[in-house]
């Protein structure tokens, strides 16, 4: 299990494949294997953890 996922909320990252032409996004929630995030256009999605890369 990951140790301090609370730490990730509110941080800015990078998606590895963009959705719908967005490639930024904000961590939301932390579901453990998959997160929520907020990207750029505003719309919410949930992807791997290991498909993004903190900036």
């Amino acid at each position: 299990m990951y140790e301090n996922e609370s730490e990730l909320l509110g941080e800015s990252c990078e998606l590895g494949i963009p959705w719908r032409g967005c490639r930024f996004a904000t961590i939301i929630e932390d579901y453990g294997k998959e997160l929520l995030v907020q990207v750029s256009s505003g719309a919410e999605i949930t992807v791997l953890r290991d498909e993004v890369f903190m900036l």
